[in-house]
């Protein structure tokens, strides 16, 4: 295990925690916000589809690349600190979250397909376990 200095340590784990607010603070703005403005601005489904399309597009256009670097500082503090159980947790958790979002994308551009509830449930409670990861691993 290689080890960094403990300034270091303690930006990485700083930076973690951050990251892991970004991704979980745009989940729940998307969730509370942007859905249900959709429903009430667009009363036709085929027309709210579309626009989720595109605001889906400019969305993974951040929440990409920021899963990608989150990954990262992860893994990066999974080979360099003693917290790795926490962290390769925050990591599993990180890929059931992207799942079950990449399945609720996949069921919602199905033209009259309802998305199960427990596709969000389901991702909020990861991500609220997601955040106590990355605050216990600090």
């Amino acid at each position: 295990m290689a080890t960094l200095p403990a300034i270091t340590l303690l930006w990485l784990s700083g930076l973690n925690i951050l990251l892991v607010g970004l991704w979980v603070g745009m989940y729940l703005f998307t969730t509370f916000v942007v859905s249900p403005a959709f429903a009430e601005l667009f009363p036709d489904a085929e027309v709210r589809r579309s626009h989720r399309r595109l605001v889906g597009r400019h969305y993974a256009r951040v929440n990409g690349p920021l899963t990608a670097v989150l990954g990262v500082v992860a893994l990066i503090l999974i080979f360099t600190c003693g917290a790795a159980p926490l962290l390769w947790e925050g990591l599993l958790l990180l890929a059931l979250i992207g799942g079950t979002v990449a399945l609720h994308a996949r069921r919602a551009s199905v033209a009259g397909a309802a998305v199960p509830g427990w596709m969000t449930n389901v991702t909020l409670g990861a991500s609220v376990l997601l955040c106590v990861a990355a605050v216990g691993a600090a």
